[in-house]
């Protein structure tokens, strides 16, 4: 029930020549049978309630003059404006009531603030009343900020659901035990439930929920107050509820399930990176036994790069790798193994052949480098912000090349900044770190301008 092709950036090599690099771009799509078989959902939802989710993000039609302090905080008081929690509370009733999740679905909610609370465990999607009383307990007043411990909670119940499992994480603000949080996302990892994370305002800990994603094969989004002007991949707080229901039904697409990829290289090949690059981009974490590639969506599904460095090789034509795949449909009940794939190439000394490019896999390449700029240039703005400048300037060019005119954008912005006061701020960088991420967009076959050999040793620091 699902399809996998496989390119590799060049079918021929240089041979007797060490270190070079080869792209392997595998692509996933699950086949008709696969695309009808709906699977049922199991989401938690897992809820921060500390004091500064009371914090008003939609414009207010009166002004009162009056403050207010909330967890050490100061806060204007206004009439007619929603804050993050009422806006999540009307989001999770919006979904509960909502035509896309089905009665079989099941559905459980955690709140977290300086402790825990599963507030309702998983519970058929047909008992609403139940549901939305839960939600009703999100605005019991609390402090601190224990979304380790929320995680914990929201894993332990998915331990006995089956299905396309699914945690969604909102929060405002910084972990107070982000060691946990660290830990947790491991755990979620090893069971193969996507993470997405949801964070509201400019105080989220962003470092650590791309962490999350990227460890979980999940996906971030940033929400940002009505009163911004956001660019992809932020969206208007009052536009939440929207995306809440936009990432269940990307969980009901995504037919196919746990997808594991094992690799068996020869001697003296070594993979040294995956990356998924397209829904969107998260490092695959190689931990030398079966690589966990999350989960597969109908229509779109899902691509990822294989770094494989090489050693000398004389001439002739080789298999370097073999690649196997598991995965599941749950919708069909089924589970199933593809026939091996090799990842073949021939070493020659033809160095016009050795220059053949597929231009379709190097610019999923290009794609993935920009992540790793756009971190590059973050730790730079710290003491170096001409050079923070100077590359941030070469992830444009790529951007530009791939006509990805959204990270352009973003990317423009923050160079403005680094000009202007040699600083990039929190919100500019938020964006340009999460729109790496999300912003993914492969330019059509055939475009110019793809990267020489001497740039993709210096991008991949081989």
């Amino acid at each position: 029930m699902l399809d996998a092709t496989m390119r590799p950036h060049r079918e021929f090599l240089l041979a007797h020549t060490a270190g070079q690099k080869l792209f392997v771009l595998l692509g996933l799509l699950p086949n008709q049978q696969a695309t009808q078989a709906r699977p049922n959902l199991s989401v938690v939802f897992v809820v921060d309630t500390s004091g500064s989710m009371r914090e008003v993000v939609t414009e207010p039609t009166e002004h009162t003059g009056q403050t207010t302090m909330v967890d050490g905080q100061r806060y204007e008081v206004v009439r007619g404006g929603k804050n993050k929690l009422q806006l999540v509370t009307e989001a999770l009733r919006g979904i509960i009531t909502s035509d896309l999740i089905e009665p079989q679905d099941r559905l459980a909610l955690v709140k977290f603030d300086d402790l825990a609370e599963i507030l309702v465990p998983f519970t058929d999607a047909s008992n609403r009343a139940a549901l939305l009383g839960a939600t009703d307990q999100l605005d019991w007043y609390s402090g601190g900020t224990q979304m380790g411990a929320g995680m914990k909670a929201g894993a332990k119940v998915l331990e006995t659901e089956s299905g396309s499992r699914r945690m969604v994480l909102l929060t405002d603000g910084q972990a107070f035990d982000a060691a946990v949080v660290q830990e947790q996302a491991g755990v979620l990892a090893g069971m193969q439930v996507s993470v997405t994370t949801i964070g509201v305002g400019d105080d989220v800990n962003t470092e650590l929920l791309t962490e999350i994603t990227d460890r979980t094969q999940g996906q971030p989004i940033d929400v940002v107050p009505d009163t911004q002007n956001p660019q992809p991949p932020a969206v208007r707080a009052s536009d939440l509820p929207a995306a809440l229901l936009g990432d269940l039904q990307q969980a009901a697409n995504e037919v196919v399930t746990n997808v594991a990829l094992t690799v068996r290289a020869v001697k003296d090949v070594v993979l040294e990176r995956v990356t998924r690059v397209q829904p969107t981009q998260t490092e695959v974490t190689n931990t030398g036994g079966p690589l966990l590639l999350g989960n597969v969506e109908a229509g779109a599904g899902a691509s990822y790069i294989l770094e494989f460095t090489l050693p000398e090789r004389p001439t002739a034509r080789m298999r370097l790798a073999q690649m196997g795949l598991t995965y599941e449909v749950p919708g069909a009940n089924y589970r199933g193994e593809l026939p091996p794939l090799d990842v073949v190439v021939e070493f020659t000394g033809d160095e016009t052949m050795a220059a053949r490019v597929d231009g379709d896999v190097m610019q999923w390449v290009q794609q993935r480098n920009i992540e790793g700029l756009v971190a590059q240039a973050s730790r730079e703005a710290q003491s170096n912000p001409e050079q923070a400048a100077r590359t941030l300037e070469q992830a444009r060019s790529m951007t530009q090349r791939l006509g990805n005119g959204a990270m352009t954008q973003v990317l423009d912005r923050a160079i403005g900044e680094l000009g202007s006061s040699k600083t990039i701020s929190l919100g500019t960088a938020k964006t340009m770190r999460l729109g790496a991420k999300t912003q993914t967009l492969k330019a059509d076959s055939g475009a110019s301008g793809l990267p020489t050999d001497e740039e993709i040793r210096r991008l991949t620091g081989a």
